[in-house]
């Protein structure tokens, strides 16, 4: 073979290398460029493909137009989502400081030695006041045990509430991209459809639907059922006349989100009526209605949520959202039930045609 006749073959290597690498660069400027706005665009993705078929049912039940439908579905964000996270965040701004000095005030007076009743509870009662008596009985007492943690708890809160400033820029983006998304969402649709078709066809195609079912099934068990939690933890505090009840039932909502539990703000309250204001009724109706009303709803509702039109087992939804959540924050509640949602059909459509073979 002549060298004349080598060159083409040599060639064409080199012509895809540099092809791959303007490519990949030009991807990886335009993620830089875009890297500020990831987060909100994100989030805006998630509640679009969450919100679009009540976009849809909207139009064809009332006939609107698609900017009517989308200036309607993002005031209801502004008001139901935004709003009430802005409103706690603010807040805890203006009245944190007397609710931490409450809350030192509750620890300090905390006894070492439990109350009777801790001891008659059923169950975990002997347990529970054993478990009391051993933290009193260690080198320092209860009180100084605690008192630093809620220190160091009210710490963290305000420096979090100093970037309320760029919260709120980000909510705005959010507003915006999600807005953009309502009024091209088909068009977007369409390319996504043929990018994930030009990728891997039918399994990537199949990959795309089972990611939009679950970032759904998550926006209903979860989202809807932490909005749901917060709303009764709202109405058990204003029926106590709890202050800051606004505010508590923003932190509700936050812990559902985490799947720490709703419960949890509405015991600290019970414990603050009981130690820091001397009423053991209101305390003992914060309690119950806390583990009860407020933590039956998530065990009950939630589930039958996310079950719904979703073909992915509920155990790997939840450990979706509780990795994501882990691994990349509050974001990560929608996206790591998308991966793993993707990365579920794809080792199923794998194995399948393994069979087939």
């Amino acid at each position: 073979m002549s060298t004349d006749d080598s060159l083409p073959a040599i060639a064409e290597p080199v012509r895809t290398a540099l092809r791959l690498l303007i490519v990949g660069s030009l991807l990886l400027a335009v993620f830089y460029i875009l890297r500020p706005f990831l987060p909100s665009m994100l989030w805006s993705a998630f509640i679009v493909i969450a919100v679009w078929p009540g976009l849809a049912w909207l139009r064809n039940r009332f006939r609107w137009s698609r900017a009517r439908c989308a200036l309607l579905l993002a005031t209801v964000l502004i008001a139901f989502v935004i709003g009430p996270l802005l409103a706690g965040m603010f807040a805890l701004a203006e009245h944190g400081e007397t609710l931490f000095q409450d809350a030192k005030t509750a620890v300090e007076r905390i006894p070492d030695e439990p109350p009777a009743w801790v001891g008659e509870l059923p169950l975990v009662g002997s347990r529970l006041a054993e478990v009391w008596r051993d933290a009193a009985a260690g080198g320092d007492s209860l009180r100084a045990r605690l008192g630093p943690a809620v220190q160091a708890g009210g710490r963290w809160l305000f420096s979090q509430v100093g970037a309320v400033g760029g919260l709120f820029l980000q909510f705005l983006l959010v507003v915006v991209f999600t807005l953009v998304f309502y009024l091209n969402g088909e068009t977007l649709d369409e390319v996504g459809r043929r990018l994930a078709d030009r990728i891997g066809g039918e399994r990537a195609l199949q990959a795309r639907d089972q990611a939009r079912q679950a970032i759904r099934a998550v926006a209903l068990g979860v989202v809807l059922t932490a909005l749901l939690q917060a709303g009764l933890a709202l109405i058990g505090l204003l029926i106590a006349g709890v202050p800051l009840a606004i505010l508590l039932a923003f932190v509700c909502f936050l812990l559902a989100i985490a799947q720490f539990g709703a419960a949890l703000p509405l015991l600290a309250v019970a414990g603050w009526l009981y130690w820091g204001r001397d009423e053991a009724g209101w305390a003992a109706f914060m309690a119950v209605w806390g583990l009860v009303v407020v933590g039956g709803v998530d065990n009950i509702i939630r589930p039958m949520l996310i079950t719904r039109g979703m073909s992915m087992p509920l155990t790997l939804v939840f450990l979706g959202v509780i990795g994501g959540l882990l691994a990349y924050g509050l974001i990560g509640v929608f996206l790591g039930p998308t991966v793993v949602a993707i990365a579920y059909t794809l080792l199923l459509a794998w194995l399948a045609e393994s069979q087939t073979d």
